[in-house]
């Protein structure tokens, strides 16, 4: 099976409506401005597609090492990370900051897209087209959907003197592959999750633009997508925390 970029690549251009940003920009040269991957719904819905590649799996290692390696704590050798962190009197500040370091190329992401964004729509002319963001990740396990759906959350209501730091996305729709279920030799689940901006909620598009494409993604796949967080944790059966290390204190 091809790689989940170059999937969704051919999907998008096989859709019916969509063009290709950087096709129809080929003779313009616009150094200043960014722009994002697709425009689609009659031009309605500026689409930027983003890819988690690298798994941070090894920042968590990385985190015990510096901040938990020594401590009086009872468990120790391989153990779950929410059960390490709940043995210690800072475990929540540990935690939060150890959420930081693993979604910090969720900031990075978020930020860059909101940018391309707004410079697509000066350059098309369009300033009331809805802004959607689809995260793709094929390989970052540790990055389960709850908490890139978390940090999306925040990213979209973020705010800077009062102002949204980042208004003109207005969705966020995370397709996770490297969370792929196998329920029986002939059905796979993808979790598939939408999270919108304040202003998207308001938007009747960005919820039918969504709606639509999680639909013709899953049957492009020949596959079906769970479309809810709790329902992920309940079906989830793999704990990439299970595998760390904790050396106890000498």
């Amino acid at each position: 099976m091809a790689p989940l970029k170059e999937r969704f690549e051919q999907f998008m251009l096989s859709e019916k409506g969509v063009e290709s940003i950087d096709r129809l920009m080929e003779q313009c040269d616009l150094p200043d401005r960014k722009r994002a991957d697709y425009l689609a719904f009659d031009r309605c819905a500026i689409v930027e597609q983003k890819s988690l590649d690298v798994d941070p799996v090894d920042k968590i290692q990385k985190f015990i090492n510096e901040h938990l390696n020594g401590r009086p704590i009872g468990d120790c050798g391989q153990t779950s990370l929410e059960d390490l962190l709940n043995q210690c009197p800072d475990g929540v500040a540990l935690s939060n900051k150890l959420y930081a370091n693993l979604t910090i190329r969720l900031d990075k992401i978020l930020s860059c897209a909101d940018k391309q964004t707004r410079d697509t729509k000066r350059t098309f002319v369009n300033p009331y087209a809805v802004g959607i963001v689809v995260i793709l990740n094929d390989n970052a396990q540790v990055l389960q959907p709850d908490i890139v759906l978390t940090k999306a959350f925040k990213m979209l209501r973020k705010q800077e003197n009062g102002e949204i730091r980042y208004p003109h996305n207005h969705v966020v729709i995370l397709i996770s592959e490297a969370h792929r279920i196998v329920s029986d030799p002939e059905l796979d689940l993808i979790p598939m999750e939408t999270i919108y901006s304040d202003a998207g909620n308001a938007i009747p598009i960005a919820t039918k633009f969504a709606d639509h494409l999680k639909s013709r993604w899953a049957e492009f796949n020949g596959a079906l997508y769970v479309d809810s967080a709790a329902h992920w944790r309940d079906v989830r059966t793999r704990d990439p925390a299970k595998v760390f290390n904790v050396q106890r204190a000498r």
